[in-house]
């Protein structure tokens, strides 16, 4: 998990007696390279981890935070960076025509037990909001498991919070533990998803693949609604070996409120199993909502091809709203 490798960095500097400022992107608009949630810790020796968008901006926001460090700053700072050379007194130095909001907060050694604390709750399935407040406060809170992501509020420039889950993770349901349900399983971990594994195999071939994994179910599939509870941060593939076994598991997991539920079929097979689901009373509706055939068309052939090509449809979905 990157955020977790983040604060395991932070962790490490406070020990080591060192600074570190810590940057927020809680606010984009547009064009910008720096997305809401992204984050970077930059500490006194120079070292630095994670992205607030990269390019000339993040160079010149690093090298500010390197000055604040030595000077000894303590108090938070809101910037509002505007991605246009006409705004001289915001301009980031990009000119994409977005804007982006950064916060950076100052910590040092009396923070480490907020940071181990914090890593902790990132391993946890409970939800925990991080909380930044204008007032120069940071803390941690335990919250329902449905709450936003992200929530950040302004009020004035001297009235603000920033809140945000610590240890999100996208959760991928993949039911079958093929040649091609194993390769995206490498894929999405490259894209920090948190990728369990559903199969009805006692002895999985998963092999080197187990790295990727964060949790194995081996179930039948006439259970398999029972283990796949699904929110709306959550994405179901189906990719058994069987358009009998794919009828048998979508049905169970049409309605679930999952933002992405895909299948991996030829048409022919698409238009069999749609047929049979609709004769049992599923509606068109909900039918239409299901990727299949899965993943982007880019003439795929191998599995590690069609990995790539749902992949890049996955992608698609999660930043859909820029």
């Amino acid at each position: 998990m990157e955020e977790q490798k983040l604060w395991l960095y932070v962790a490490q500097k406070l020990k080591e007696e060192q600074g570190v400022a810590l940057m927020w992107v809680p606010e984009s608009i547009g064009s910008s390279p720096g997305r809401q949630g992204h984050q970077m810790a930059v500490a006194s020796d120079a070292t630095m981890h994670g992205t607030i968008g990269g390019g000339v901006m993040e160079y010149q926001q690093v090298e500010a935070c390197k000055k604040l460090l030595v000077k000894g700053q303590k108090e938070c700072l809101r910037k509002r960076l505007i991605h246009n050379p006409s705004d001289k007194s915001k301009w980031s130095g990009l000119s994409c025509s977005g804007e982006q909001t950064i916060l950076i907060f100052f910590l040092n050694q009396r923070h480490l037990n907020l940071v181990q604390n914090i890593i902790i709750a990132c391993q946890k399935e409970a939800s925990y909001y991080l909380v930044l407040r204008a007032e120069n406060t940071i803390h941690l809170e335990q919250v329902p498991i449905d709450v936003p992501r992200f929530d950040y509020q302004l009020k004035t420039e001297d009235t603000w919070h920033y809140q945000y889950i610590v240890g999100f993770q996208e959760t991928v349901y993949l039911v079958g533990a093929g040649h091609v349900g194993l390769a995206l399983c490498q894929q999405l971990f490259l894209l920090d998803f948190k990728i369990v594994l559903i199969d009805n195999r006692a002895a999985l071939p998963t092999g080197k693949y187990d790295q990727f994994i964060s949790k194995k179910i081996i179930t039948s599939y006439k259970k398999i609604a029972t283990f796949v509870p699904s929110t709306q941060y959550d994405y179901i593939i189906i990719m058994s070996f069987s358009s009998a076994l794919d009828t048998l598991i979508l049905s169970q997991l049409i309605h679930k409120p999952a933002c992405y539920i895909g299948m991996m079929a030829s048409q022919v097979k698409v238009d069999r199993i749609r047929a049979t689901l609709l004769d049992k009373g599923i509606t068109k509706e909900d039918f239409d909502r299901v990727h299949t055939p899965i993943g982007l068309p880019i003439k795929c052939k191998t599995p590690a091809e069609i990995a790539v090509s749902v992949a890049a449809q996955i992608i698609a979905i999660r930043n859909i709203d820029g």
